[in-house]
């Protein structure tokens, strides 16, 4: 399923965002008011609608949530200016999320899994002596290794050169015409 509104609303927030326009917390304001049905980036994949979702959304908004710290109110520039290649990287990103292709990668879960882990399953980690710890890491290793086994990596999200010659063929921020 493809949702082109909320694709093209995460677009323009995470341009505004990685080009300084926005601080760190305008972008989770605008996030949670325009995309996230109210959960913060790095709380969405908790919400019943992540289930059922575009399945672009949760790791873009798990990406961009590792683009800023958010122990301060700042935007992407002077110090925080992000690099040339995670701009260019974040541009094609852009690009796929401008897009109507479906997302066909598998979900890898990118977050340090210490993090992911709930009460329960600390509990549970204790209480196995380990070993609960030990199943969830083994299924995060099958998850890295079906993600890793899957299309181009240079083009994520773009599952292939074609299908990213083709969404530059279309041309979605000049409408059309070419640069002077």
């Amino acid at each position: 399923m493809v949702d082109l509104e909320r694709r093209k609303k995460l677009a323009y927030h995470l341009r505004h965002l990685v080009i300084g326009l926005i601080s760190n917390d305008e972008f989770e304001e605008e996030i949670l008011d325009n995309v996230s049905f109210g959960y913060l980036p790095e709380h969405y994949y908790s919400s019943k609608e992540a289930k059922f979702d575009d399945p672009i959304i949760r790791p873009m908004l798990e990406l961009s949530w590792c683009l800023y710290s958010d122990l301060e109110n700042h935007k992407h520039t002077g110090k925080h200016r992000l690099s040339d290649k995670e701009l260019k990287d974040i541009a094609r990103i852009i690009l796929f999320l401008n897009s109507d292709f479906e997302y066909e990668w598998p979900y890898f879960d990118r977050i340090n899994l210490l993090i992911r882990l709930s009460f329960k399953d600390l509990l549970f980690t204790i209480l196995s002596l380990g070993q609960h710890y030990n199943v969830k890491l083994i299924e995060r290793k099958k998850q890295y290794e079906e993600f890793n086994n899957t299309g181009d990596h240079e083009l994520w999200p773009f599952i292939s050169k074609e299908q990213y010659e083709q969404q530059l063929r279309k041309q979605p921020f000049l409408g059309g015409r070419k640069p002077d």
